[in-house]
C-alpha cells in the first residue's frame, strides 16, 4: 500500500474479514459501514452521556477517565430508537464502529459530515490518550467516541445517524500533501482549482508566494445565486423545531434560514450566527487526489470556518466550470463586514494512496452552488 489518502476500494478492504476473521473496521449497530471517494461515515451507537461542557483527553487521559470526572452521570445511557439532542447541550457518544488499526501503519482524520456542519452542530471525534481533537493516531485500536454539540438548532439522532466521517492514511502529513511547487507540476487539465469559466488557477499567485507552502486560499463570492437570488443564509435565532438529518430534500429552508444579500459588495457579519456562503474559486479534484479545508487560523481575521472539511476526488469534474466549497462561517468578538474575493478559508490537498476512476454517480454535493444541507428542500426562486 502506497503512501497516501486511502480510496474507497482500500477502506472496503479494511471492512471485510480477515484471514483470522477479524475485521479493521466493523460495525456495531447493525447498519453498513458507508464508504465516499476517500473517507468513511461514523456512525453514534447507543450509549450516550451528557456533558458538562466539552473536554479533550490528553496524553495522560482515557475517555472514560474524563466522563467519570465530568459526565452529568457516570452510568451510560441508552438510545434505543430516536432522541432530540438540545441545542447548547454537550453529548458524548460511543461511535457505532470498531476500529483496530494495529500492525497496519495507518492513520486517521475525522470531521463533521457536511449535511451536519451546515446544521449548525459541531461534532469532534476523542480518543484515549489523544492530544488533538480529530486525529486517530497511527495504529490506534481502542474505542472511538464523538463529542456532539447541536449550536443553533436541535438535532434529531438515532442509532446509526451519521454525524462524522473519518479519512485514513498511510504516511507522514509532509509526504503525502501537496505543495503549491508540487500542484504546479501537474498538468493543467489536472490542476485541481479553476475560475468560474473553468480557467486552471495555476498561475494566480504572487511573486512572493511561499511555493514550499501547501495551503490554498479560496475567496468569498458575493454575487447573487442564480437560484436563490442571495448571496447567502443565515440561521435563524431561536427555532424550536428540531432537524432530522437522515431527512432527504423535505424540511422547509425558510423555516430555518434567513437569506443575506450584499450591499456594495459586503455583508456584515452579525455575532454568533451561522452563515453558510460559497467561494470564488471552485474545485475539478481529479482522481489522484483529495481536499481538506483548515478550520482556523488567526491570521483571516474575527471569524471563524466552523467545521473543517473533505472534498473527494472527482469532485466537481463531471462539471466543465467545477464547483464551488461552502463555508460555514461564525462571527467571533466584534461585528465583522466581509466583501466580495475577501481570502475566507484555506484548503490543501492530499495524495491518494491508489488513484481513483470515475464514480458511476455524482456525490450529493456535486453541482453545488449555494446550498444547504441536503435534508432541505431547494430555496424558493429568487428568495421569494
Amino acid at each position: 500500500m502506497s503512501a497516501g489518502v486511502l480510496s474507497k476500494q482500500q477502506v472496503q478492504k479494511l471492512i471485510e474479514p480477515r484471514l483470522q476473521g477479524k475485521r479493521v473496521i466493523h460495525s456495531t449497530v447493525g447498519r453498513d459501514i458507508e464508504v465516499d471517494g476517500s473517507s468513511f461515515d461514523l456512525p453514534i451507537g447507543r450509549k450516550y452521556w451528557e456533558m458538562r461542557g466539552s473536554c479533550r483527553t490528553g496524553k495522560d487521559l482515557n475517555v472514560r477517565d474524563i466522563i467519570s470526572k465530568y459526565a452529568k452521570q457516570e452510568k451510560a445511557s441508552t438510545l434505543e430508537e430516536e432522541m432530540v439532542l438540545k441545542k447548547g447541550n454537550v453529548y458524548l457518544f460511543e461511535v457505532g464502529c470498531q476500529l483496530d488499526l494495529s500492525s497496519t501503519g495507518i492513520e486517521g482524520k475525522a470531521t463533521g459530515r457536511s449535511s451536519i456542519g451546515r446544521l449548525d452542530v459541531l461534532v469532534r471525534l476523542l480518543t484515549d490518550k489523544g492530544t488533538r481533537f480529530d486525529r486517530i493516531p497511527r495504529n490506534y485500536d481502542q474505542a472511538l467516541y464523538l463529542e456532539v454539540t447541536p449550536i443553533t438548532f436541535h438535532l434529531l439522532v438515532r442509532p446509526g445517524t451519521r454525524l462524522s466521517q473519518v479519512r485514513l492514511s498511510r504516511g507522514s502529513e509532509q509526504l503525502v500533501t501537496l505543495t503549491k511547487e508540487a500542484l504546479l507540476l501537474e498538468d493543467p487539465e489536472e490542476f485541481p482549482v479553476v475560475d468560474r469559466d473553468g480557467n486552471p488557477l495555476d498561475k494566480d499567485w504572487d511573486a512572493d508566494v511561499d511555493l514550499h507552502d501547501c495551503w490554498y486560499p479560496f475567496g468569498l463570492d458575493l454575487d447573487p445565486d442564480p437560484q436563490a437570488g442571495c448571496a447567502g443564509f443565515v440561521a435563524k435565532n431561536n427555532v424550536d423545531h428540531p432537524v432530522d438529518p437522515d431527512a432527504k430534500n423535505s424540511l422547509d429552508p425558510t423555516e430555518f434560514w434567513e437569506p443575506v444579500y450584499a450591499n456594495d459588495n459586503a455583508i456584515r457579519l452579525e455575532l454568533n450566527r451561522l452563515y453558510i456562503l460559497r467561494s470564488k474559486e471552485r474545485l475539478r479534484i481529479p482522481g489522484h487526489m483529495a481536499l481538506e479545508c483548515q478550520a482556523y487560523t488567526e491570521t483571516m481575521g474575527e471569524w471563524r470556518i466552523e467545521y473543517a472539511g473533505f472534498a473527494h476526488p472527482w469532485f466537481g469534474r463531471t462539471r466543465q466550470y467545477g464547483t464551488p466549497i461552502i463555508f460555514e462561517v461564525r462571527g467571533h468578538n466584534i461585528p465583522t463586514i466581509l466583501t466580495d474575493g475577501i481570502p475566507l478559508g484555506n484548503v490543501c490537498f492530499r495524495r491518494m494512496s491508489q488513484p481513483i476512476t470515475t464514480p458511476p454517480e455524482p456525490g450529493v454535493y456535486e453541482k453545488q452552488e449555494l446550498k444547504l444541507s441536503s435534508c432541505f428542500g431547494p430555496w424558493p426562486a429568487q428568495g421569494v
